[in-house]
């Protein structure tokens, strides 16, 4: 008894090492198979992308373009540079949007793949609110980004921005800066509120001393509106407006840079 009692530890501590080589081995060879496994899933995954690319199927046959108004689709096409049938699974995204956003009339392009074998680009242009006049005339966008010189073959159907020259921007950009932000502050307000007699304008003209002077594009007559309280000077405006024409008087300029005293210059009648 006493002999049979002095062996059995040792049994039991070889049970539990054969236990744990057991286990080690078990745990070996999951890993292994997770291995052989995680092996042929990348190797049969890059054979099927190169035979991807290689089939026919998916080269790319024809892209299509929206969205272009001012610019032509010839020339998106030509910045694109999608040429001799490449494979859609290789076509580099951000490049081709990259090249196409250089383009100064273009303000955001997004670029699509439609399988098997088609592209999109659609592309929003941007949208002049007025021309800036420096020694060139130039497209300026509601944000004040002055985006592309004036062509000569452009219809210049949007209010001037007069009072400032590159020599005032190079000088205080900051400034400059302000005053065109201004001047387009005002235009919105203009378009918001349709205010007679400023539903066309032909000039905004830009003062640091006097601030905004605009002119009308049917009878030519001069308003100057300061620097702030937009809203509020056209509502007046307009009813000073339309109580001259219902006396028959005509203005060459009407000064509303005070909110609280607004003086009208009238064209003097002629003796008869």
């Amino acid at each position: 008894m006493s002999e049979e009692k002095f062996f059995r530890p040792e049994k039991k501590g070889e049970e539990r090492i054969s236990e744990r080589f057991q286990e080690i081995l078990k745990r070996a060879i999951r890993a292994a198979f997770y291995v052989l496994f995680l092996i042929f899933f990348f190797f049969s995954g890059h054979q099927l992308y190169v035979r991807l690319l290689e089939d026919s199927f998916f080269k790319v046959r024809s892209v299509e373009v929206k969205g272009c108004r001012k610019i032509s689709e010839k020339t998106i096409l030509s910045l694109a540079r999608i040429d001799g049938m490449p494979n859609l699974f290789t076509l580099p995204l951000k490049k081709i949007s990259g090249r196409v956003e250089g383009h100064p009339w273009v303000e955001y392009v997004k670029v699509r793949k439609v399988f098997p074998d088609r592209v999109l680009i659609h592309i929003e242009e941007r949208k002049p609110v007025a021309i800036l006049q420096l020694e060139e005339p130039f497209y300026i966008d509601s944000k004040g980004v002055i985006f592309s010189r004036v062509g000569d073959q452009d219809e210049y159907n949007f209010p001037f921005l007069t009072g400032l020259n590159r020599q005032a921007f190079d000088k205080d950009p900051a400034a400059a800066k302000h005053l065109v932000m201004k001047a387009l502050e005002f235009l919105r307000t203009v378009d918001q509120e349709k205010a007679l007699p400023l539903d066309g304008i032909s000039e905004i003209r830009m003062e640091k001393a006097f601030g905004i002077q605009c002119f009308t594009q049917a009878e030519g007559v001069e308003v100057r509106m300061g620097w702030d309280h937009f809203e509020e000077k056209l509502r007046r405006l307009s009813l000073i407006w339309t109580d001259l024409q219902k006396r028959g008087v005509s203005a060459t300029s009407i000064d509303c840079s005070d909110l609280k005293r607004m003086a009208v210059k009238k064209i003097p009648r002629r003796a008869n």
